[in-house]
């Protein structure tokens, strides 16, 4: 190994672990965001002897991802992905044939089967009753998330959340990562993120790459969500969190929203509003006469 392959960087990281994390570096540095967050949250990689051309070996690299994760890697990523890696590589003279996506694998014990139930039977990973281990690596503040991106969104909130506790702090808000609820046609949801701000209730959702083409069933997931009680529903692309001040923007308009779409409704509501008020006010009144009329 040449001696600046591994110049600034710790000497005792295993040389398959140091591509690694050069690639994804590297990746940041070209700004392929996306594609250096989808490195980070790989378990690790092995490199498989492929094939021998004379006196060099070629390696089918394998990149092992949760399950969650593995679905992200889109062909177009996985190009970008070969093309930084076979650099990184030929710099410890490991010559790379081609890049696949594998299975990082999941932590199990002896009760597998009762977890995994309970894991299907809620639908996804929860902070509600969590009921198997998760990645380490995709915990903050005692919290569980999806994706890194999940969590940049949720140190958003936290920023935005210490701004209105610094100007008023009887006047902040809630934040609720994955929690999960029943919605009223009897279905059991994990939002990503639910939110509280001055009563009122907004979610947003963290859209990926692959959720692209479900409009459809996005907007009649947010009708049900609507008609149970939730104000204003937010869906942010995966695209829009890998700035800080892009993602700052997105959220403090999601809670401004929040307060709008509320007085929004008042005043659509204004005339029931004065009925109601009307009824208090003149008892020869009744709730029956007002449903007749």
């Amino acid at each position: 190994m040449a001696p600046d392959e591994t110049r600034g960087s710790a000497k005792d990281l295993a040389r398959d672990e140091l591509i690694l994390a050069q690639s994804a570096f590297y990746l940041d540095e070209q700004g392929d965001v996306e594609a250096a967050a989808l490195l980070l949250d790989v378990a690790d990689i092995d490199f498989i002897a492929w094939e021998r051309d004379y006196d060099i070996t070629n390696y089918r690299a394998c990149l092992n991802a949760p399950g969650w994760l593995a679905k992200r890697f889109t062909p177009e990523i996985i190009e970008r992905v070969e093309s930084v890696l076979r650099k990184i590589a030929a710099r410890h003279d490991v010559h790379i044939y081609d890049v696949v996506i594998g299975a990082a694998l999941p932590f199990v014990d002896h009760t597998w089967r009762e977890s995994l139930y309970a894991r299907l039977s809620g639908g996804t990973v929860t902070n509600h009753a969590v009921r198997v281990e998760p990645d380490p690596r995709l915990r903050r503040d005692g919290f569980n998330f999806d994706s890194l991106e999940e969590i940049k969104v949720y140190d958003a909130l936290k920023r935005a959340q210490a701004d209105l506790v610094k100007h008023d702090p009887a006047n902040t808000i809630t934040i609720f990562p994955l929690p999960l609820g029943r919605v009223g046609i009897g279905s059991s949801w994990t939002p990503d993120f639910l939110v509280v701000r001055q009563g009122k209730i907004g979610l947003i959702e963290v859209d990926g790459p692959h959720h692209r083409g479900r409009a459809g069933a996005d907007t009649t997931r947010d009708r049900h969500w609507k008609n149970s009680g939730v104000i204003h529903i937010e869906r942010i692309l995966v695209e829009e969190t890998s700035l800080d001040r892009d993602l700052d923007h997105l959220v403090r308009a999601f809670l401004q929203r929040i307060l709008r779409r509320c007085k929004g409704l008042a005043a659509d509501f204004g005339p029931i509003w004065k009925i109601f008020r009307k009824v208090n006010e003149d008892q020869s009144l009744s709730l029956i006469a007002l449903g007749d009329g």
